[in-house]
Protein backbone atom coordinates (compact mmCIF):
# COMPACT_ATOMS: atom_id res chain seq x y z
CA UNK A 1 0.00 0.00 0.00
CA UNK A 2 2.83 2.16 0.72
CA UNK A 3 4.75 1.70 -2.52
CA UNK A 4 1.10 2.44 -4.37
CA UNK A 5 1.06 5.64 -2.55
CA UNK A 6 4.74 6.58 -3.26
CA UNK A 7 4.04 5.78 -6.89
CA UNK A 8 0.79 8.01 -6.88
CA UNK A 9 2.72 10.87 -5.26
CA UNK A 10 5.09 10.71 -8.10
CA UNK A 11 3.20 10.48 -11.14
CA UNK A 12 0.58 13.36 -10.03
CA UNK A 13 3.12 16.33 -10.28
CA UNK A 14 3.98 14.88 -13.63
CA UNK A 15 1.06 13.94 -15.08
CA UNK A 16 -0.28 17.69 -13.93
CA UNK A 17 3.03 19.06 -15.47
CA UNK A 18 2.21 16.62 -19.17
CA UNK A 19 -1.07 17.94 -19.50
CA UNK A 20 -0.19 21.60 -19.01
CA UNK A 21 2.70 21.48 -20.94
CA UNK A 22 0.03 20.46 -23.89
CA UNK A 23 -2.64 23.36 -22.83
CA UNK A 24 -4.35 20.64 -21.39
CA UNK A 25 -6.48 21.37 -18.11
CA UNK A 26 -7.88 18.57 -15.40
CA UNK A 27 -11.51 18.65 -16.74
CA UNK A 28 -13.96 20.39 -14.61
CA UNK A 29 -11.44 23.26 -14.27
CA UNK A 30 -13.00 25.25 -16.06
CA UNK A 31 -14.44 29.10 -16.19
CA UNK A 32 -17.83 30.09 -18.29
CA UNK A 33 -16.99 33.08 -20.62
CA UNK A 34 -19.48 35.67 -20.91
CA UNK A 35 -18.39 35.71 -25.04
CA UNK A 36 -19.04 31.87 -25.90
CA UNK A 37 -17.99 28.68 -24.12
CA UNK A 38 -16.29 27.93 -21.12
CA UNK A 39 -13.19 27.65 -21.23
CA UNK A 40 -10.36 26.35 -19.13
CA UNK A 41 -9.15 27.82 -16.37
CA UNK A 42 -5.50 27.46 -15.60
CA UNK A 43 -4.71 28.62 -12.07
CA UNK A 44 -1.64 30.76 -11.18
CA UNK A 45 1.79 29.11 -10.39
CA UNK A 46 2.69 29.10 -6.34
CA UNK A 47 5.82 28.16 -5.56
CA UNK A 48 6.45 26.15 -9.29
CA UNK A 49 3.07 24.38 -8.99
CA UNK A 50 -0.26 25.37 -10.36
CA UNK A 51 -3.16 24.20 -7.83
CA UNK A 52 -6.41 22.79 -9.24
CA UNK A 53 -9.55 22.48 -6.75
CA UNK A 54 -10.43 18.48 -6.30
CA UNK A 55 -13.20 17.67 -8.76
CA UNK A 56 -16.24 15.25 -7.69
CA UNK A 57 -16.06 11.99 -7.62
CA UNK A 58 -11.72 11.62 -7.50
CA UNK A 59 -11.86 10.14 -3.91
CA UNK A 60 -14.45 8.27 -1.66
CA UNK A 61 -13.63 7.93 1.72
CA UNK A 62 -15.52 5.46 3.62
CA UNK A 63 -15.72 4.24 7.32
CA UNK A 64 -14.86 1.21 6.96
CA UNK A 65 -11.73 -0.72 5.03
CA UNK A 66 -12.33 -2.19 1.45
CA UNK A 67 -12.99 -6.17 1.29
CA UNK A 68 -10.87 -8.92 -0.51
CA UNK A 69 -12.90 -12.29 -1.55
CA UNK A 70 -11.68 -14.87 -3.94
CA UNK A 71 -14.59 -16.83 -4.95
CA UNK A 72 -14.98 -20.21 -6.70
CA UNK A 73 -18.25 -20.53 -8.66
CA UNK A 74 -19.03 -23.76 -10.03
CA UNK A 75 -21.08 -23.90 -13.35
CA UNK A 76 -21.97 -27.29 -14.62
CA UNK A 77 -22.06 -28.09 -18.92
CA UNK A 78 -24.77 -27.12 -20.27
CA UNK A 79 -26.18 -24.95 -17.64
CA UNK A 80 -26.22 -20.71 -16.74
CA UNK A 81 -26.73 -18.91 -12.98
CA UNK A 82 -25.88 -15.64 -11.89
CA UNK A 83 -23.24 -14.49 -9.45
CA UNK A 84 -24.09 -11.23 -7.27
CA UNK A 85 -22.51 -8.39 -5.13
CA UNK A 86 -24.34 -5.76 -3.56
CA UNK A 87 -23.23 -2.05 -4.40
CA UNK A 88 -23.86 1.53 -3.16
CA UNK A 89 -23.79 4.27 -6.07
CA UNK A 90 -19.92 5.19 -6.71
CA UNK A 91 -18.34 2.50 -4.80
CA UNK A 92 -15.53 0.82 -6.46
CA UNK A 93 -14.66 -3.44 -6.88
CA UNK A 94 -11.59 -4.01 -8.61
CA UNK A 95 -11.74 -7.49 -10.27
CA UNK A 96 -10.11 -10.25 -12.07
CA UNK A 97 -12.06 -13.52 -13.59
CA UNK A 98 -10.88 -16.46 -14.42
CA UNK A 99 -12.00 -19.75 -16.32
CA UNK A 100 -9.84 -22.28 -15.46
CA UNK A 101 -8.74 -24.94 -18.10
CA UNK A 102 -11.29 -23.98 -21.06
CA UNK A 103 -11.74 -26.49 -23.42
CA UNK A 104 -13.70 -24.33 -25.82
CA UNK A 105 -13.49 -20.95 -24.76
CA UNK A 106 -16.06 -19.78 -27.43
CA UNK A 107 -18.31 -21.68 -25.34
CA UNK A 108 -19.06 -19.51 -22.16
CA UNK A 109 -20.31 -16.66 -22.09
CA UNK A 110 -19.90 -14.08 -19.36
CA UNK A 111 -22.11 -10.87 -19.40
CA UNK A 112 -20.96 -8.64 -16.43
CA UNK A 113 -23.88 -6.24 -15.64
CA UNK A 114 -26.02 -4.60 -13.03
CA UNK A 115 -29.44 -3.70 -12.22
CA UNK A 116 -31.65 -1.50 -9.25
CA UNK A 117 -34.67 -3.27 -7.86
CA UNK A 118 -37.97 -2.72 -9.79
CA UNK A 119 -40.15 -0.12 -8.75
CA UNK A 120 -44.50 -1.17 -10.47
CA UNK A 121 -42.37 -3.35 -12.85
CA UNK A 122 -39.58 -1.20 -14.21
CA UNK A 123 -36.09 -1.34 -13.47
CA UNK A 124 -32.89 0.01 -14.87
CA UNK A 125 -29.96 -2.60 -16.29
CA UNK A 126 -26.91 -1.85 -17.83
CA UNK A 127 -24.68 -4.59 -19.16
CA UNK A 128 -20.70 -3.47 -18.18
CA UNK A 129 -18.52 -6.21 -20.26
CA UNK A 130 -20.01 -9.20 -22.41
CA UNK A 131 -17.14 -12.07 -22.80
CA UNK A 132 -16.55 -15.49 -23.65
CA UNK A 133 -14.15 -17.79 -21.71
CA UNK A 134 -11.10 -14.81 -21.51
CA UNK A 135 -9.85 -14.10 -18.50
CA UNK A 136 -10.69 -10.34 -17.75
CA UNK A 137 -9.58 -8.01 -15.08
CA UNK A 138 -10.89 -4.62 -14.23
CA UNK A 139 -12.14 -1.46 -11.84
CA UNK A 140 -15.93 -0.94 -12.22
CA UNK A 141 -17.51 2.15 -9.89
CA UNK A 142 -21.52 1.01 -9.57
CA UNK A 143 -23.65 3.43 -11.40
CA UNK A 144 -26.47 3.32 -9.35
CA UNK A 145 -27.05 1.32 -5.70
CA UNK A 146 -27.98 -2.23 -6.32
CA UNK A 147 -26.79 -5.66 -7.62
CA UNK A 148 -24.01 -5.80 -10.08
CA UNK A 149 -22.30 -9.39 -11.16
CA UNK A 150 -21.95 -12.11 -13.67
CA UNK A 151 -24.25 -14.07 -15.34
CA UNK A 152 -22.42 -17.55 -16.34
CA UNK A 153 -23.11 -19.62 -18.93
CA UNK A 154 -21.45 -22.57 -19.82
CA UNK A 155 -22.35 -24.33 -23.30
CA UNK A 156 -19.11 -26.31 -23.12
CA UNK A 157 -19.58 -30.39 -22.26
CA UNK A 158 -17.55 -30.19 -18.97
CA UNK A 159 -18.37 -28.36 -16.06
CA UNK A 160 -16.27 -25.31 -15.28
CA UNK A 161 -14.94 -23.71 -11.96
CA UNK A 162 -15.61 -19.65 -12.36
CA UNK A 163 -12.60 -17.72 -10.01
CA UNK A 164 -13.56 -14.23 -9.23
CA UNK A 165 -11.05 -12.45 -7.39
CA UNK A 166 -12.89 -9.27 -5.76
CA UNK A 167 -11.61 -6.32 -3.80
CA UNK A 168 -13.21 -2.91 -3.12
CA UNK A 169 -16.46 -1.83 -1.22
CA UNK A 170 -19.31 -4.28 -1.79
CA UNK A 171 -21.02 -7.00 -0.34
CA UNK A 172 -21.43 -10.77 -1.26
CA UNK A 173 -25.40 -11.48 -2.44
CA UNK A 174 -27.00 -14.72 -1.54
CA UNK A 175 -26.94 -16.85 -4.45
Amino acid sequence: MMMILVVLSVLSPVLLTACADRGATPAGSETASATGPATPAVPQAVNGWREYPLRDGVISIKPAKWRTDTVEVPVAAGTGLEYKVTMAAGDTLVYNISFGALADPGAMLSEFHGHTEQVDGVGDLMFYSKTGGSPQSGAFTAPWSGIHGWYLKNDGLTDVVVTLELAGFYELSAQ
